[in-house]
């Protein structure tokens, strides 16, 4: 990894004369440098991540025993363009039965091993006088809010990462990181730096097009060589992961915000790439389609871009998000308020397309303000769901297709944190399932405000959460309580967690922070009590437990972390003999939401959760 001083060794390589092509020649065989990490298991398979030093392959060996790897799978390419990642999935695995695993580089061993178990399978679990449908009983693990600084958080030991290892490794099925795992570090990373520890001549398009997505990567290569509980957490746990503000930028609103112009709004799909390289690989997609990304021209007074390089009739632009013109600047990606400046290029904006010209022209809503080439994308969609049993989950994008709010008028009807499509994918979605229960996995609070940050908030129109976009909020639960199914919106975001009875159908779970330093109810959440009646906008709800900061802290004693372990008990164990098992499911299945203290591991609250009676 190439830090600080590393770099200046380089800088020192080139000043004495060497190039590129010395240091390609001199470079060490090809290695594992990151990962393992594992992605979302099914009853039959899992996906493994892994990072080289080069671009190359790697395979994983894995077995029923620590002893006995006897299976290897297929080969993963990693690629310079994805930053050397690479991931692979395993195949015809046995349900309910606990793996071990190595990744293979060059037919050697490299990084440490790891272990897993995979979901049990209806098929096993089915009886069919007693548990026709195959249910089970399963957990999970959520939170979110992961910072490694010590100005903002615990620091680099995140003992609540401690504590699931210590605990919890061994008892859940699956991690649902809700968002902000990544924050603000290594974002000006020079390009030529990444460039010379790659060893290549050419920085691939990809960083030619977006060179501040080098910063992003070394970011999120930092957090997982500094944040050794962590890696080790996703090392022996599958995951799936959401994108908050962090992985982007702090405080990016109005990304879908036709003729916005922000240096923040446009980092989304810079962003958005670095995360589905580090992360986003391990979710379920409903829109495959990458981010597109090119160098085009514009000219003053024309609503036309032109990229030669690119046959827009080959894109489903009707399943993509907006146009960004990229601000251009070195500190595009980083979370400093001075940079909050008008010095990005002229013609960085949040574009709609009108019309598709020809192959390589696009009408744009409004006219270019100069001449010129541009850095621009157009964004991907980032929603998608996956189902458990009896459990189906939504894992939602709050931030790729989210309007701008406004908050002297929050219940604007055209404003939308979701965009149109992703709701009416969601709600389609909902109304065609069979499930009993659902978790819609959003990254920003439901119920509470977050208007506030201490005072580190960017503007004096801050808010994060759904309390931006009243009109949307309702209709949704308005729609969901027509459905007559448990609902749970699990969110994340601030720095607390919160337990909230919305209606009789429809909860909010928030969930954290892993290892950032708490919000202050008082300044931060709208002066939220720590239980009871709050109403903020059209709908009270009622808190019925939250972690709750008094305004008197200090901001570094502000140190609490919690995260929250799902747990659903579909069925009871009755064999007619001890030591057997016959599964019986239960009339009126519960879930149960068990709140720990991420320091102790000790339990500080629990709501259960049944169907009606």
């Amino acid at each position: 990894m190439l830090r600080p001083h590393s770099f200046l060794f380089l800088v020192a390589l080139i000043v004495a004369g060497f190039d590129a092509s010395t240091a390609l020649a001199e470079r060490d065989p090809i290695r594992l440098t990151h990962g393992p990490m594992l992605g979302m298991s099914t009853d039959h398979s899992v996906k493994v991540w892994g990072r080289t030093s080069d671009p190359g392959s790697f395979r994983v060996q894995y077995g029923t025993a620590a002893n006995a790897l006897d299976h290897i799978s297929s080969a993963a390419q990693t690629r310079i363009e994805n930053d050397n990642t690479g991931v692979v999935e395993l195949t015809d695995l046995q349900a309910d039965t606990q793996y071990y695993y190595q990744i293979v580089v060059n037919e050697r061993p490299h990084g440490l091993p790891g272990s897993f178990r995979t979901l049990p399978s209806a098929d096993d679990s089915r009886n069919p006088e007693h548990n026709p449908d195959g249910l089970f009983n399963f957990r999970f693990q959520i939170g979110s809010c992961a910072n490694q600084n010590p100005l903002n958080g615990i620091g680099h030991r995140t003992p609540t990462y401690e504590t699931l290892n210590r605990d919890w490794a061994d008892k859940v099925h699956f991690h649902v990181m809700n968002g902000d795992w990544l924050y603000e570090e290594e974002r000006e990373y020079p390009v030529e730096a990444w460039r010379l520890t790659q060893g290549i001549k050419q920085v691939p398009s990809v960083v030619d097009v977006m060179p501040t997505i080098v910063g992003v990567w070394e970011n999120y290569k930092l957090y997982l060589e500094r944040g050794v509980e962590m890696a080790a957490w996703h090392r022996n746990m599958p995951s799936l992961f959401t994108f908050d503000d962090h992985e982007l930028i702090n405080d990016i609103w109005g990304a879908a915000e036709t003729g916005k112009r922000h240096r923040r709004a446009v980092f989304r799909d810079i962003g958005t790439q670095a995360w589905y390289d580090y992360l986003g690989w391990a979710n379920p997609v409903e829109h495959s389609q990458p981010v597109h990304f090119g160098k085009a021209e514009m000219k003053a007074g024309s609503d036309l871009l032109v990229d030669t390089h690119t046959d827009f009739t080959a894109l489903p632009l009707d399943r993509m998000l907006s146009l960004h013109v990229h601000w251009g600047t070195k500190e595009a990606g980083t979370d400093d308020m001075q940079y909050d400046n008008d010095e990005g290029h002229k013609n960085s904006y949040v574009y709609s397309i009108r019309e598709v010209v020809d192959a390589h022209t696009l009408r744009l809503h409004m006219p270019a303000k100069v001449d010129g080439n541009v850095s621009y994308s157009i964004g991907r969609r980032s929603y998608g769901k996956f189902r458990v049993a009896n459990c189906e989950f939504f894992l939602l994008d709050t931030r790729g297709d989210r309007g701008m709010h406004d908050i002297t008028q929050r219940d604007k009807p055209d404003v939308s944190i979701l965009g149109l499509p992703q709701r009416e994918w969601l709600l389609r979605s909902m109304q065609e399932s069979d499930a009993d229960f659902f978790f819609v996995i959003s990254t920003v609070p439901f119920m509470i405000p977050h208007s506030g940050a201490g005072g580190y908030e960017v503007s004096g129109n801050k808010e994060e959460a759904w309390t931006g976009f009243f009109h949307e909020r309702e209709l949704l639960i308005d729609a969901w309580e027509k459905m007559g199914k448990k609902v749970f919106v699990m969110t994340g975001d601030l720095h607390n967690s919160f337990a909230i009875k919305v209606t009789d159908n429809v909860w909010e779970f928030c969930c954290g922070p892993h290892n950032s330093v708490n919000h202050v109810p008082k300044l931060d959440e709208s002066d939220r009590p720590a239980t009871g009646k709050f109403k903020f906008g059209p709908r009270e709800c009622d808190i019925r437990w939250s972690s709750y900061i008094l305004d008197d802290l200090p901001r570094l004693q502000r140190l609490y972390p919690h995260f929250c372990v799902v747990q659903i008990n579909n069925v009871f164990n009755m064999p007619k003999k001890l030591g057997g098992k016959r599964l019986v499911a239960y009339p009126h299945p519960q879930v149960i939401f068990q709140y720990y203290d991420g320091r102790t591991g000790e339990l500080d609250y629990a709501e259960a959760i049944s169907l009606d009676r």
